[in-house]
């Protein structure tokens, strides 16, 4: 089973991230369950979102405290929240950043990318929750483009325009092209 935990701070998307990729995932044939903790739901507050997919029937409930994958929206976060907590030995760190390391992860299987520079040329804004789809599906093979934007669809389609979908698919698939994932 993947157990996904998704990092980031009130308004950046990361609920939003959790239900695109457990709607891809399920249109892929897996069995999923998203959901978000909620707390002080303020913006910029730090908050998780949660996914757990599997080729079988999902009996765990409960918040997800030992990812096999971690999704960091906001690299700031490190400095506030211990996002390897829990993590499985071999578990995979997919952040948002800018930064070539970050210290406190050394050993872990980390993949930074900088989602933030490819949702403002793809979106014009700084909306990057969709962005690091991109690299989720390309670190993990689980979710493939046409399923994405399927998902895009029916999550936010009623709520936005055509365009929309389109410049979340191309920060999807930009960031899919310069995530590097080492064999």
């Amino acid at each position: 089973m993947y157990r996904i935990r998704i990092h980031g701070r009130g308004g950046q998307g990361g609920k939003l991230a959790s239900k695109i990729i457990g709607s891809a995932a399920f249109l892929e044939g897996y069995e999923v369950q998203d959901f978000a903790r909620y707390g002080a739901e303020r913006r910029g507050a730090p908050v998780e979102a949660f996914v757990r997919i599997d080729k079988e029937e999902i009996l765990e409930r409960g918040y997800i405290a030992d990812p096999n994958i971690v999704i960091v929206l906001d690299d700031t976060l490190l400095d506030v929240v211990d996002v390897a907590k829990g993590l499985d030995k071999g578990g995979l760190i997919l952040i948002n950043s800018t930064k070539k390391a970050f210290p406190k992860l050394k050993g872990l299987k980390v993949i930074m990318v900088d989602a933030t520079s490819i949702a403002l040329e793809a979106l014009g804004k700084p909306i990057y929750n969709t962005a690091m789809i991109g690299a989720f599906a390309k670190a993990t093979g689980l979710i493939d483009f046409e399923h994405i934007k399927k998902a895009l669809q029916h999550e936010i389609g009623k709520k936005v325009g055509k365009d929309v979908i389109k410049g979340n698919m191309q920060a999807v698939k930009k960031t899919f092209k310069e995530t590097e994932v080492a064999a």
